[in-house]
């Protein structure tokens, strides 16, 4: 294998690894027998899974389309293809998004404020009620929500000031197999007032929290007739109370990295390729447990039917437009439009030009930059560029985005990259390709370990 100059990106075999192999091997059984063997423990059949499925096996195949690279220093050609951009499957994808998400709550949300991490869960009892029907999942963050609020104002006996939060709705803990619906979410550590100037309160107490969001979340159960009077009889005599609120210390207004960290952490993939390792021989998947701490003991593994570690996975894709992150208070969209709005009305019109002329020119960076991202963000994770040119370290540079099938594979053919061994399937149709927000990911090489050459 030919040695890559020190920090150039290596690109990754997608089609190597387990998740890809465990799919192509089981996804076309498992829908067939989803009827008979698993819609009672999970639900009807969603047509949003196999369009997930689809497009997570198009990630990474040339066959599906590609953006064209070219060095102009050696003139090299390079080809990388795009990636699917899936929520909640595709571990790739998911780690750009949950660095790019970690970025924006830290630059454009949070502000010069001190924050709090809170994770709350509910009983299992109460977990049937949100497993069979997915639009439930929004009152988690909304009763919650009005519990901090709640609390918050009366500690600083203001009414009109807010708290901010931002919450993500996950389905999976550590174990992707179980269905576990919770909340993590950055909370204000106090209130902001209307005219953006922040309100410092005493550390709430996150038991007084649990209890009113109990109280709220059970009383709006009932109103939609989810569960009944006897249930909440029933829970009242636990000598637990089944629901948790986990507060975290207060992060300052400065220390980045954590926030990031948090952030990131709110967003991540429900399962990890790292521990996950596929048997295809015996149709098993093998999931190591997770390490607590650098010296700590892992949980131990587990071995599930590869087709039932599947079902349970494919139990936590989202629906189509379904919200998973939201804002609230102080930090939502409204609100910080509207002190933007105040702002600029208070300034003289040469100011107030000038104002909305630097909101435009960063509304057209991020979006240059969002185009780009991919790039930058592999280099943060692997300290090593995708866009250094693997022979002579020089910068490389766009130059087309391939997207016609006919054309794909006249172009494979002819660098003899079509006919490759394919997988228990045939290879996925190419996903609709939007040219102004193209995402590409350098998620192929070839045997040699090197990216694919062009210049044959």
């Amino acid at each position: 294998m030919r040695c890559l100059p020190q920090g150039v990106y290596r690109p990754r075999t997608a089609q190597a690894s387990p998740l890809y192999r465990l799919v192509a091997d089981h996804f076309d059984e498992l829908e067939r027998v989803w009827d008979e063997r698993y819609q009672r423990e999970y639900g009807f059949w969603r047509p949003v899974v196999r369009s997930v499925v689809e497009q997570f096996l198009a990630c990474g195949d040339l066959r599906c389309g590609f953006a064209r690279l070219w060095c102009p220093t050696c003139r090299k050609d390079l080809l990388l293809p795009y990636s699917c951009r899936r929520r909640c499957f595709c571990p790739s994808c998911c780690q750009k998004r949950s660095l790019l998400f970690a970025e924006h709550v830290d630059e454009d949300v949070l502000g010069d404020h001190p924050v709090r991490q809170y994770v709350v869960t509910i009983p299992k009892m109460l977990r049937l009620c949100f497993k069979y029907d997915r639009k439930l999942l929004g009152l988690l963050s909304q009763c919650f929500y009005a519990s901090v609020k709640e609390l918050f104002q009366d500690a600083a006996g203001d009414r009109r000031s807010l708290p901010g939060m931002v919450a993500s709705l996950q389905s999976y803990g550590d174990d992707p197999t179980r269905f576990h619906p919770h909340l993590h979410s950055l909370v204000s550590d106090g209130l902001v007032s209307p005219n953006g100037s922040f309100i410092p309160i005493p550390c709430p107490d996150p038991v007084s929290i649990m209890h009113l969001f109990r109280h709220k979340l059970v009383k709006a159960l009932l109103a939609r007739e989810r569960i009944s009077p006897r249930l909440v009889e029933i829970m009242g005599n636990w000598v637990h109370p089944g629901f948790s609120v986990f507060q975290g210390e207060a992060i300052a207004a400065d220390d980045h990295h954590a926030r990031r960290r948090l952030a990131g952490y709110m967003v991540h993939a429900p399962i990890s390729l790292e521990r996950l390792r596929y048997r295809p021989e015996s149709g098993q998947v093998i999931y190591h447990g997770r390490q607590r701490g650098p010296c700590g003991d892992a949980s131990p593994a587990r071995i599930f039917p590869a087709r039932d570690f599947l079902a349970a996975l494919c139990m936590h894709v989202p629906g189509s437009g379904q919200q998973l992150v939201r804002y609230y208070g102080a930090w939502s969209n409204a609100r910080r439009v509207s002190l933007r709005a105040a702002a600029s009305s208070v300034a003289s019109p040469k100011q107030a030009h000038a104002m909305h002329q630097d909101d435009a020119d960063r509304g057209e960076e991020f979006a240059r930059a969002r185009r780009r991202s991919w790039a930058r963000l592999i280099k943060k994770v692997y300290e090593a560029s995708p866009l250094v040119c693997p022979r002579c370290s020089g910068p490389l540079k766009i130059v087309s985005l391939i997207g016609d099938v006919p054309v794909i594979e006249k172009i494979l053919r002819h660098l003899k990259l079509w006919d490759r061994p394919e997988p228990a399937r045939p290879p996925p149709t190419a996903p609709q390709v939007h040219y102004d927000e193209v995402f590409v990911d350098p998620a192929w090489r070839d045997d040699a370990g090197d990216w694919p050459d062009t210049s044959a």
